[in-house]
């Protein structure tokens, strides 16, 4: 009876340890939301844009290359590895000035903007 209870107690102890790995894994991703809701109407992501610092001191980054809506943030000549200068991925909005921005976590490697489905199905994420 011992030996099943040391073993549900190990197994419940691996299986949190997995979650607590699978949550942090997860969290080092973020995603533009794909609609933002203004006054109960959506508006579809449109745009997106890459910042080294604050968006407001219009630090923009350019794509790696002209075919392809992808940064590599370690590639990058003034990429800061102490982590003093964030970047920011800013999300833009059809028929809308509002924008969403997010921190890019410090163990992103790459952001990029696809489109899926059609020419009004933008998506955008870094990792």
């Amino acid at each position: 009876m011992q030996e099943k209870t040391i073993m549900l107690c190990n197994k419940a102890i691996l299986l949190s340890t997995i979650l607590l790995f699978s949550a942090t894994a997860m969290a080092e991703k973020i995603v533009c939301p794909t609609t933002l809701q203004i006054k109960n109407k959506p508006h579809r992501l449109s745009d997106v844009s890459l910042f080294s610092g604050p968006p407001e001191e219009r630090g923009e980054l350019i794509p790696d290359t002209e075919d392809d809506t992808v940064w590599t943030i370690r590639g990058y000549p003034f990429y800061d590895s102490t982590g003093e200068v964030p970047f920011y991925l800013v999300c833009k909005y059809k028929g809308t000035k509002e924008t969403v921005t997010l921190k890019v976590p410090d163990s992103a490697k790459k952001c990029s903007a696809w489109l899926e489905g059609g020419i009004n199905h933008l998506f955008a994420a870094c990792e």
